[in-house]
């Protein structure tokens, strides 16, 4: 089973994924983990690429987060997509909850590499802008452009849904 869990940042994307592969005992791959090992450059985004093509050669899998730029190739490749939907000022709240205790205990998000290192910078306020910004409907656009026609897609929209979907496993 090839599983992908998507959404704006702050959806509970990467907890959702856990859960998962702690049930279903598929590897995980945190793309957020994967890109801030790197430096950024072109060279990275090479290697990023080509890190995600490797992980999904397994039979089973689970990978969390976006990056559009290598988004055709995971949906084309899974068998369940799940996309995570909650209000914007949600996500923005999570994201800003998530930052304040990062920055008190830095195990606080354990799916991050132990270099990552956020600033309360002028690239972070482009972030939050990002997710105040953030077009669910031009996702779904691409999930219906590359799915498979037997994917299942799964929007879940409420922490009662993720329960279902964590039992039904």
């Amino acid at each position: 089973m090839r599983i992908i869990v998507v959404g704006n940042s702050g959806t509970g994307k990467s907890t959702l994924s856990k859960k998962i592969a702690r049930i279903t005992d598929y590897p995980l791959l945190h793309l957020d983990s994967l890109w801030h090992t790197t430096d950024y450059s072109d060279d990275a985004k090479q290697w990023f690429d080509q890190q995600q093509v490797l992980f999904m050669n397994q039979k089973n899998w689970i990978i969390d987060g976006n990056y559009s730029r290598t988004m055709d190739i995971r949906i084309s490749q899974a068998d369940i997509i799940i996309l995570l939907r909650v209000s914007k000022i949600k996500s923005l709240c999570r994201v800003l909850k998530r930052s304040l205790l990062w920055r008190i205990d830095k195990r606080s998000r354990d799916d991050m590499p132990e270099q990552f290192n956020e600033h309360l910078d002028s690239d972070y306020f482009e972030f939050l802008k990002m997710i105040f910004s953030y077009d669910g409907d031009r996702l779904l656009g691409l999930i219906e452009k590359y799915q498979k026609p037997d994917t299942q897609l799964l929007v879940i929209t409420n922490n009662r849904a993720k329960r279902r979907l964590l039992k039904s496993l």
